[in-house]
């Protein structure tokens, strides 16, 4: 299973999915505070004198449903490398794995230039931004991998 190259492909898509949660997409600095904004939502990293966090200007509603696309993603990652005897069917995950990555990109994006009207500071993106892009590059790099596998089993039952 993970000896194919595309299992290794999808293997590494559902890590960085993973990593996706942990990381922060953003960094935006501003005259209010140091904001993070991570896949849940928004960290204020400025802290009142008794360590508790100020309150934040956003609410974390945006974070449900970016954090439910990311869980999907990661789902759909984990169930295509079990498939792997099915290959016309890791074709169709993947290409649904691709799809909710484009969303979460745009969702990303989207909440991103949102919260930037709302600090009024620019983002600095961080690595969390490459993972989708950096996904989407492995799924279509598994999917060729997955095409060639049933090129050659066609090929075999062919000569038989």
């Amino acid at each position: 299973m993970i000896q194919r190259i595309q299992s290794f492909y999808l293997l590494l898509v559902v890590v960085a999915g993973i990593l996706l949660f942990f990381l922060p997409l953003a960094t935006y600095l501003s005259e209010l505070g140091v904001y993070r904004f991570y896949l849940y939502g928004i960290k204020d990293m400025v802290h009142d004198p008794f360590g508790e966090p100020n309150p934040s200007l956003f609410s974390y509603w945006f974070g449900i449903p970016l954090s439910a696309v990311q869980g999907l993603i990661v789902l759909v990652g984990v169930i295509t490398i079990f498939q792997y005897r099915k290959r016309l069917l890791q074709i169709r995950l993947n290409r649904l794995n691709i799809f909710l990555q484009v969303i979460l990109v745009g969702g990303i994006f989207f909440f991103s230039n949102m919260i930037e009207s709302k600090v009024l500071a620019t983002a600095d993106y961080g690595i969390g931004n490459m993972l989708p892009l950096i996904s989407i590059i492995l799924l279509f790099l598994a999917n060729n991998g997955i095409r060639k596998d049933e090129k050659l089993i066609r090929s075999a039952d062919r000569l038989r």
